[in-house]
């Protein structure tokens, strides 16, 4: 099979590739590829260039097609909304319809975002309603892929985190971690409730996805419901028991809001039976994330 990945410079997008290096043929898109050191075919493309979009796919006529890339910081979503809505939302819609003309398919990874956070525990079937620039567009991206008529998976995840490669931006938990083991004292709001999501367990689970034959949407996440604050509480309890290895560890302080331009849900937190059910995959908790991780291992990484 025949694999491109699009954002595969990104935190899921090298981790995607990893995965499917295994046993298929894997090709890396992506606007920039500072830092990137995987051993595979890269080639450059942005999204928002219907143009080269067409041309590329074209060209490759990739089986699969695997959407990762994304403009995924809420706040400059709402600073800059049509970057957002070109990457987030027509971006897909060029990747369906040229992908829909070789006759491909398509996994697309959206967010937890598309929902406004009233009621949790979210499932495949309940309506979106977003509140941000960025869960706007994301939906209309999904929305583009339906309407284009590809096949295609629709993959909705919350809060990805693990440890980034060299030279990757941190995500909420190398943040938090690192912050901790250097001394710091970090505010962290009593809300946000979510469904982390351990990177290598999402990107395994598109890997068993890979060989789909209908189009369906799924939440893929973790089975924890966790506010920020209980999300980083976890991780500095599990340095407490290793209290040895971080002679200087900071502390944790609980905050009721903070300062953010955009709305954020107060419950995105996404239900996974449907994943479970059809494809028998189940996400790592973030204990167990840990465990796999092994924080002497990532401290020795800082």
């Amino acid at each position: 099979m025949k694999v491109l990945v699009i954002g595969a410079n990104g935190f899921l997008g090298r981790k995607v590739i990893k995965e499917f290096q295994k046993t298929e043929n894997v090709i890396g898109a992506d606007v920039e590829f500072t830092g990137f050191s995987l051993k595979c075919p890269k080639i450059h493309l942005d999204i928002t260039n219907e143009v080269e979009v067409s041309q590329i796919i074209l060209e490759l006529k990739p089986d699969l097609t695997i959407l990762t890339a994304a403009m995924t910081n809420v706040d400059a979503c709402e600073d800059f909304p049509d970057k957002a809505y070109a990457i987030n939302a027509l971006g897909p819609k060029y990747v369906a319809k040229a992908v829909k003309q070789i006759g491909g398919k398509i996994i697309h990874i959206s967010t937890d975002f598309i929902f406004d956070g009233k009621l949790g525990n979210y499932s495949e079937t309940d309506v979106p309603n977003p509140l941000s620039v960025y869960g706007k567009s994301k939906l209309q991206g999904e929305q583009f892929i339906l309407e284009s008529g590809v096949l295609s998976c629709i993959c909705r995840t919350s809060v990805l985190y693990g440890w980034p490669d060299i030279g990757q931006r941190d995500n909420f938990f190398s943040w938090a971690f690192k912050s901790l083991v250097s001394g710091k004292i970090i505010s962290i709001i009593d809300g946000q409730i979510t469904t982390p999501t351990f990177v290598n367990d999402l990107a395994n689970c598109l890997y068993w996805m890979r060989n789909f034959e209908t189009s369906k949407i799924y939440h893929t996440a973790g089975p924890e419901k966790l506010t920020r604050y209980e999300f980083v509480q976890q991780i500095l309890n599990k340095m407490l028991q290793n209290r040895s290895l971080f002679p200087n560890l900071g502390k944790i302080e609980k905050i009721t809001k903070l300062k953010q331009k955009a709305l954020r849900p107060d419950n995105s937190s996404l239900n996974t039976d449907k994943i479970q059910q059809d494809w028998g995959k189940n996400f790592k908790n973030l204990s167990n994330a840990l465990n796999f991780l092994d924080i002497e291992k990532l401290k020795n990484k800082i």
